[in-house]
């Protein structure tokens, strides 16, 4: 039965990988959009702005996405205990 508990860790490492790809598409286009700006001031102002907000959830998700791999990993570990004892 060890065959679902590798299936399930390489699904787990698939969807992070997708997470994290999408993640950085993300920053990738934030980041152009605002070096698109013209520099018009409140433009510029409200850009900079959903930049460090966008950033910042980025970040967050990124941090909440490591604890949920750090505990499915743990989870996925003490599984496989359990079935090879």
């Amino acid at each position: 039965m060890a065959k679902p508990s590798t299936q399930s860790t390489s699904s787990i490492q698939v969807a992070k990988s997708k997470l994290d790809a999408a993640l950085d598409r993300l920053d990738k286009a934030i980041d152009s959009k605002a070096k698109s700006t013209n520099g018009s001031g409140a433009g510029n102002s409200k850009l900079n702005k959903e930049l460090s907000a966008a950033k910042a959830e980025i970040s967050e998700l990124k941090e909440k996405n490591q604890i949920i791999s750090t505990r499915l990993d743990g989870a996925i570990g003490h599984m496989k205990e359990i079935l090879e004892s």
